[in-house]
């Protein structure tokens, strides 16, 4: 008895130890990702890279071209029209299209995607504003909903469930062929926008639905992007210009824009490679003729520029991840380690971490040099066994349990 009680005893302390070194050794040698600040130059018609440390040459094309500042505006017209305005150097037109300040200012789009924002809890009640308001702005509203088995209104003060407005949407939802209990549902709850689009949601046979309420009444259609993807994800997105609802992840890798075109929904691919919804980071950054888009993942980050209205490539390039020491290390000293957070969601759990083989021949070494030591056979047999497996996480277990001995 006594003897299991070390021997679990032992297992925590190495399950510590593989916690706790590789965290230490990682927080010793952390180091920046750095990557360079890429954008597409509609006058060049080419990637280029931005260094805004370097204040006399700040663009260099990818084919070694140089700029000063003053150049850099005037090269990257829609990135810095803010700038040219103010130096009265906007100019009329670009690549044969006329240009206005409010026109740039609505087909500007920034939207980021992190593997957090997928895996993260899911809200289960959700705040419904009128898409059509009497007066400016929007109110919040008296009620929020939740949307799993059926759809109920609840409301804010007395916390009772609004019976007449749950069955006139939940009539709605029928009508329109949703089928329950809800997938997911996902929307923008702020009321820190021009408009409200209000929520999408995946029903039980995986068909995205719009919902939202105007003028009171429940708006609910389905879009129909199933057919053409599979859908992972949908992050919702609601640019000044109206002209889509958000961006349909599939589960093969493909990316979408839903657009509102013709009173419908119409999917449109981006001309992107495969992208992991659960560990990709991704960043648009669009303009009035095309979109600047980066996919960061382990091997480094990929750049893409698009035409904003086919949104087919024209250009792309690939930075690889910058050496970490981190990696090296644990390439080296950690076969296996654990950690209980990870960048791709917001839980905390143990998580087992495998490197490469290389490290397996550290842990035989420093097994090797443990069975070396003097005492009784079994005990050193015992101790050769354990550090193989492992490795110096097991070592320092057994330092700090010097009394766990394998006797006989």
């Amino acid at each position: 008895m006594k003897k299991t009680a070390h021997l679990i005893l032992l297992l925590l302390a190495t399950a510590l130890m593989a916690w706790l070194l590789p965290l230490l050794a990682r927080q010793s040698t952390a180091a920046p990702e750095r990557y360079p600040f890429v954008y597409y130059s509609s006058l060049l018609r080419e990637l280029c890279i931005i260094d805004y440390s370097d204040d006399e040459m700040p663009l260099a094309t990818l084919s070694g071209k140089r700029f000063s500042e003053a150049e850099c505006d005037s090269l990257l017209p829609l990135f810095n029209f803010r700038q040219l305005l103010a130096d009265g150097k906007l100019p009329d037109a670009v690549d044969g299209v006329e240009i206005t300040p409010p026109l740039l200012r609505s087909k500007t789009i920034i939207f980021r995607h992190n593997p957090a924002d997928f895996a993260s809890p899911p809200r289960r009640l959700h705040v419904l504003f009128e898409s059509m308001p009497r007066r400016l702005g929007l109110e919040m509203p008296p009620d929020v909903f939740r949307l799993q088995e059926n759809i109920e209104f609840i409301d804010c003060e007395s916390n009772r469930v609004n019976a007449e407005k749950s069955a006139r949407f939940q009539q709605a939802f029928a009508r329109a062929g949703y089928r329950f209990p809800a997938r997911w549902t996902t929307g923008n709850p702020s009321p820190r926008k021009a408009y409200d689009e209000g929520y999408f949601s995946l029903d039980a046979a995986g068909k995205l639905f719009h919902l939202k309420m105007v003028n009171g009444k429940p708006h609910v259609r389905d879009t129909r992007a199933d057919a053409v993807a599979e859908i992972a994800h949908f992050a919702p997105f609601e640019p000044a210009d109206k002209r889509f609802y958000g961006f349909i992840f599939g589960r093969r890798g493909d990316l979408y824009i839903l657009e509102a075109r013709d009173g419908g929904y119409h999917p449109l691919r981006l001309d992107l490679d495969s992208i992991d919804v659960a560990r990709d980071r991704l960043v648009i950054m669009g303009n009035l003729l095309y979109w600047n888009v980066s996919v960061t993942n382990d091997s480094g980050r990929a750049y893409r520029a698009l035409r904003a209205a086919s949104l087919q490539r024209v250009a792309g390039h690939f930075e690889p991840r910058p050496p970490d020491p981190w990696q090296r290390l644990a390439a080296w000293i950690f076969p296996a380690y654990l950690t209980l957070d990870s960048p791709d969601d917001a839980y905390l759990w143990p998580r087992l971490h495998h490197t490469g083989r290389r490290a397996w021949a550290f842990n035989f070494l420093l097994a090797a040099a443990a069975a070396g030591l003097p005492g009784n056979r079994r005990r050193r047999s015992f101790h050769f066994a354990y550090i193989l497996v492992a490795g110096i996480a097991g070592a320092i277990a057994l330092l700090l349990l010097p009394r766990l001995t394998i006797n006989k």
